[in-house]
């Protein structure tokens, strides 16, 4: 649970500090929508966590995340997220995705896996990689 809610503090900061660029305004949202990892190198275990964040988007908007296995397959992994990614007034989310179900059922095996944001119809918004590596 503290692990959780450093996470969280960790999130809400970074996210705030990016919706602070302007009044009501971001300097990403002028650029379009970026994702970012807040874990960008995750530990593979049953118990894996990635902090997902996005900027850019228009405020209120409601986006899926999709994790793309090695095979080109993609999963929609909104309902291990909390909470549900969907941008606040300045446009910005943050999430954390329970990664540890995929770990479990070998779906990752360790290396960089792509995760994308699209709008409610699929429509890709922008994407980043998260590393899973393997434990010693």
């Amino acid at each position: 649970m503290k692990k959780f809610l450093g996470y969280m503090i960790a999130v809400f900061i970074i996210v705030g500090l990016m919706g602070l660029m302007g009044p009501g305004k971001c300097i990403a949202a002028e650029m379009g929508p970026v994702l970012t990892m807040g874990t960008p190198m995750v530990k593979m275990s049953g118990k894996s966590e990635v902090v997902i964040m996005g900027t850019g988007f228009k405020p209120g908007q409601e986006v899926f995340v999709l994790f793309s296995m090695p095979d080109g397959r993609q999963s929609d992994v909104g309902y291990a997220l909390k909470p549900a990614p969907k941008a606040d007034e300045t446009g910005s989310f943050a999430s954390i995705w329970k990664a540890g179900r995929y770990v479990k059922k070998g779906f990752i095996k360790g290396g960089a896996y792509k995760i994308e944001v699209t709008d409610t119809e699929f429509n890709s918004l922008a994407h980043s990689v998260v590393f899973f590596q393997k434990e010693k």
